[in-house]
């Protein structure tokens, strides 16, 4: 008898086996992406927006069945707070890995606080997917496990100075001078670097190059060396309280050049306009993201609506990158079959998309090289008309009647 239950039992497993295969291996409850945003501090306002981007994704991948290929196992974010300090960034990558065992990690907004948390990432081989950082040297230390969906600094200069000398043959008016305005850590520094290789390539002078601390008190100085040196355009890169501070004193020193284009800096943020009102009025903003986006891609329109019904305000660059982000994330995890690190990077290396929730931004396509950036990662060019950022370039997403203003009125013409 017991003979009989022992070959019942064996010939039951065998059974299993080649019945259900994968069962065991692809079967789990939940999938655990850790998440290192800046949650308090100086851009905690902008953290906060990345978390609802994240979050509005993560509720539709699981209320649409989650990860089937791992049998409809859920999303679930683990966050934790960089606070904008590289150094925690850098503990609480290891936290996560460590202790909460994180199947994949995501973030980081900053890209100081990005560069050291994909260190702890290498290190014990975790994927890491970045979240809006832009700074060059993310993925160009040779690191196997780190990828970005969105652009780096050097094309964000390419695309912001193409955009000038566009504008410039367009018009017949010209940029030949240029001012560089960039807070001093990581995100400023590479855009500073990119704007100068590709002021260079346009044949446009550089006449002013500043870089500031960042969290600056006092802009006064800056502005007047800007005001007197009079360069036709500026170039900026500033978080949200350095870029408020900016145009208003900007606009107590009463300056402003042909043309102000910034680094997709806070002016993306919904509370932006709330603050400055109308003194940001004709700045350029190059962005993966801006409002008539929607009118090009129509479905983008009900994840609109969903965000704004769930947070209250609109949708904007900070929650649109983080969004399509996680649904890159999503992709992965359905081709990796289980939660497994090694099977996540793999799946992110060969990523092929070409449609879907991703495609909010300009790419084309998303794919990796070698390096783990997305080879097609463009800006749009966007301009702050009557306190909305309207893409006036490249032509195919431009809406129709809507026109740059160029140059921008003078202080002086403004008032006439």
């Amino acid at each position: 008898m017991k003979k009989l239950l022992a070959a019942c039992m064996v010939l039951g497993f065998l059974t299993s086996v080649i019945l259900f295969p994968n069962l065991e291996a692809n079967a789990a409850d939940e999938v655990k992406i850790g998440v290192i945003m800046p949650l308090s501090g100086p851009v905690a306002s902008t953290g906060a927006t990345c978390k609802q981007g994240l979050d509005l994704a993560v509720k539709e991948i699981n209320s649409a069945g989650g990860i089937k290929s791992m049998g409809g196992a859920k999303i679930k974010l683990l966050y934790a707070d960089s606070r904008g300090d590289p150094k925690i960034g850098l503990s609480e990558a290891e936290r996560l890995i460590v202790q909460e065992k994180v199947s994949a990690l995501m973030g980081a907004y900053q890209s100081s606080v990005t560069l050291t948390s994909t260190q702890a990432a290498e290190r014990y081989k975790v994927p890491f997917l970045t979240v809006i950082s832009v700074a060059d040297s993310i993925t160009e230390r040779g690191f196997k496990y780190t990828f970005r969906i969105n652009e780096k600094a050097d094309w964000t200069g390419r695309d912001m100075v193409g955009f000038l000398d566009t504008m410039g043959k367009k018009t017949g008016k010209p940029i030949k001078t240029l001012g560089l305005l960039y807070e001093n850590t990581d995100y400023g520094q590479s855009c500073g670097k990119g704007w100068r290789k590709y002021a260079k390539q346009f044949g446009i002078e550089v006449v002013l190059d500043e870089a500031y601390p960042h969290g600056a008190m006092d802009m006064t100085p800056v502005m007047l060396k800007f005001k007197k040196v009079n360069p036709d355009a500026v170039l900026s890169a500033s978080y949200l309280a350095d870029e408020i501070l900016i145009i208003k004193t900007l606009a107590e020193v009463k300056w402003r050049p042909k043309a102000i284009v910034s680094a997709g800096g806070g002016e993306i943020q919904p509370e932006f306009f709330a603050v400055v009102g109308d003194l940001a009025e004709y700045h350029y903003s190059a962005v993966p993201f801006a409002e008539d986006v929607l009118d090009v891609k129509p479905w983008g329109k009900k994840v609109a609506a969903d965000f704004k019904k769930e947070y209250g305000v609109e949708l904007s660059t900070n929650a649109v990158n983080p969004y399509c982000t996680m649904y890159v994330m999503k992709d992965a995890l359905e081709r990796a079959g289980a939660p497994d690190r090694q099977k996540i990077r793999d799946a992110l290396a060969a990523t092929n998309l070409t449609e879907g929730n991703a495609f909010l931004l300009p790419s084309k396509s998303i794919t990796f090289g070698p390096d783990g950036q997305n080879s097609d990662a463009p800006l749009v060019v966007a301009q702050i008309q009557k306190r909305r950022l309207r893409i006036v370039y490249p032509d195919h997403l431009v809406a129709p009647g809507v026109k740059p203003i160029w140059p921008i009125p003078s202080w002086a013409e403004e008032k006439k």
